[in-house]
């Protein structure tokens, strides 16, 4: 390293941190395309909770500006998405902040009859899926459950946790019968709803958060014993009916949460009964590959609920700015062979950070967070394949992935704050040109190049930045 100028002038009034002009740092980057590791899903949020019907007027986001958000946080040549997660509601009727359920009145017993009702609207859900597949084709419908109806759980409510009648353990006057046949058939009565709007439903879950009690929300809980309790009737029932579909489990609160239950299930007897590991990111960070027998895993939730709305790159080394879910992203795709992340909320009329976009009326503003997602997915298509990148420096990150049609991302994340002059070795790539695009405090994955390759690329990567390489 050369030329660096540490200057402490704090009293001064000055930036505690200066370089010279001439500053340079230099790093080697390789990559090898004979190692392969997951399969990528991309970049998603959600429309949980009522929280759609913002997105698309409730609160006053006039028609043009509905499709404008939409296509912003989907389109391949913007926002990059290409999941939707939707809540499959257990609220009779309907309810503000809720999500309406397809059975609005419960039986007496498993028996039926089942009168269940189709709105043709989810609450709102139905139509940002519709809108997002029409900036992307290719959309991965997640459908979870974040509760049974009331009357299959052993609180008799659709709030305040409880277990599904029929798992170990499920003793309550209100479990007078075994209900776990009747909430696997709901679930996919659900996922035969959405095929009828000809929408295919890629993943099926039946819990969010089973780890996470109490809560006054629609809630349901579950450890790894009783998921497999319900999973080995849910799983059958749902191939049955849709045998491309895939069954999650279990959406836990953290990496490690999520560990432990998928440790249950495996001792129980259930590791057959799942298809996708499933977990948010809320109370512990990805570390290290998950224990789910080679299967693939996604992060389906997380968001700063707690802090004002961020819209900012790197600023404030806020948790919610971009700078930062990108270096989340990475650690998740390289240390735990995640395949997809997605945000909370997709848009939200807030002035908190639970959403990729807030909207105020008929006003909209991005969230430098939703370049952090482009940084990657706008390049690293569904269905493309991470591929081994290694860096000579601590502070210099890099993945790298092969799409379908042959074309290579690689996105850098430079975490100092002075530039790298970086050499890239393209082992078994067989590109010709690549562009960049980087996204940092002035620039939200803009195109700023493009060179001939001729076996080694040489670039700059900018201080606190992504710099995503694309390889034609």
């Amino acid at each position: 390293m050369k030329g660096l100028i540490v200057i402490a002038a704090i009293a001064a009034g000055c930036s505690a941190w200066t370089y010279t002009d001439n500053m340079t740092a230099s790093a080697s980057i390789s990559i090898n395309a004979a190692q392969k590791y997951q399969t990528m899903v991309g970049g998603g949020c959600s429309g949980a909770f009522g929280i759609a019907c913002q997105q698309f007027g409730s609160v006053g986001l006039s028609p043009a500006n509905q499709e404008i958000v939409t296509q912003i946080l989907y389109d391949e040549n913007i926002g990059g998405l290409s999941i939707v997660r939707n809540d499959i509601g257990s609220t009779p009727g309907h309810v503000p902040g809720d999500v309406s359920s397809i059975l609005p009145v419960c039986p007496e017993t498993p028996a039926g009859p089942f009168n269940y009702v189709w709105d043709r609207n989810d609450t709102c859900q139905l139509q940002l899926t519709q809108t997002a597949l029409k900036y992307n084709p290719n959309v991965y419908v997640y459908a979870d459950a974040w509760s049974a109806p009331g009357c299959m759980k052993t609180v008799g409510s659709e709030d305040y946790g409880g277990f599904i009648c029929g798992v170990r353990d499920s003793n309550s006057p209100n479990c007078t019968y075994d209900w776990r046949q009747a909430y696997a058939d709901y679930l996919v009565q659900y996922v035969k709803f959405y095929e009828q709007e000809g929408i295919e439903v890629s993943l099926l879950g039946a819990w969010n958060e089973p780890d996470f009690n109490p809560v006054t929300y629609a809630s349901m809980q579950s450890d790894g014993y009783q998921a497999k309790d319900f999973l080995e009737l849910l799983y059958p029932t749902a191939k049955a009916a849709f045998p491309n579909i895939s069954v999650s489990c279990c959406d836990a609160t953290g990496a490690r949460q999520e560990r432990n239950i998928l440790y249950e299930l495996d001792q129980a007897g259930g590791s057959g009964f799942f298809d996708v590991a499933t977990w948010h990111n809320y109370q512990s960070n990805p570390e290290r590959p998950f224990n789910s027998g080679g299967k693939p895993n996604l992060m389906t939730e997380w968001a700063d609920g707690t802090g004002p709305w961020t819209p900012t790159w790197d600023v404030s080394g806020q948790l919610a700015e971009g700078f930062q879910w990108a270096l989340y992203m990475h650690n998740a795709f390289v240390n735990s062979d995640t395949s997809g992340y997605t945000h909370w909320w997709c848009a939200q009329n807030t002035t908190g950070d639970n959403a990729l976009i807030r909207l105020d009326y008929d006003s909209y503003f991005v969230s430098a967070r939703l370049w952090a997602f482009a940084s990657y997915f706008r390049f690293a298509r569904p269905g493309s394949v991470r591929i081994e990148a290694t860096s000579s420096a601590e502070n210099l990150y890099v993945s790298a992935y092969v799409n379908k049609n042959g074309t290579v991302a690689i996105p850098v994340v430079n975490e100092a704050h002075f530039p790298y002059q970086v050499t890239i070795d393209l082992t078994g790539i067989n590109a010709t040109t690549a562009a960049a695009y980087l996204t940092d405090n002035n620039h939200n994955v803009s195109f700023v190049g493009q060179t001939q390759l001729a076996g080694k690329l040489q670039a700059t990567v900018e201080p606190r930045a992504v710099k995503t390489f694309f390889l034609s």
